[in-house]
């Protein structure tokens, strides 16, 4: 996977270290700074929805003022969006796809929502990486996807943790 040069910029400002001098004269490195800026693609960002969220997904692009005619997905999934608008969905809504996509991102220690998603309805664990390449998965899902309709898994403290 070839990365752009703003992807690498923003990778290289996640991992800065800030050094500073101890009390006893030695050098210390503080704590990887995490920075929430750059832009997520709505495409890449809906591939990690499964609509087991009580419908925050929804909420979370009408509060950004994006298009979603059918009442499910975005209209325009090449719509560049500010992170820090993906992380206020996440935290704010409950949108599990956006708490995905931003783990994904910036590597974050916090289950996969869309892991314990596929759980729920296929009885597996360890699909979510299949599931995002694999056209044939996904429709296997959609056809399991109906029985769980109205259930809704919460968002773990771990997540939120994770996401502030």
């Amino acid at each position: 996977m070839r990365l752009s040069r703003r992807q690498l910029f923003t990778a290289a400002g996640l991992t800065a270290l800030a050094g500073g001098i101890t009390s006893n004269g030695a050098v210390a490195a503080a704590a990887p700074v995490r920075t929430w800026s750059g832009e997520i693609q709505v495409g890449e960002w809906e591939r990690y929805y499964l609509g087991l969220d009580g419908g925050a997904h929804q909420k979370a692009l009408g509060a950004l003022g994006i298009a979603h005619r059918d009442g499910v997905r975005a209209d325009e999934q090449y719509l560049m969006v500010p992170v820090e608008s993906v992380r206020r969905a996440a935290l704010e809504f409950g949108d599990h796809a956006a708490a995905d996509v931003l783990r994904d991102r910036f590597g974050l220690d916090s289950p996969s929502m869309l892991g314990r998603g596929l759980k729920v309805v296929l009885g597996q664990n360890g699909l979510e990486k299949r599931y995002l390449d694999d056209p044939g998965l996904q429709l296997r899902y959609i056809g399991y996807r109906r029985r769980y309709a109205n259930q809704v898994l919460p968002m773990p403290a771990a997540v939120r943790r994770a996401l502030a």
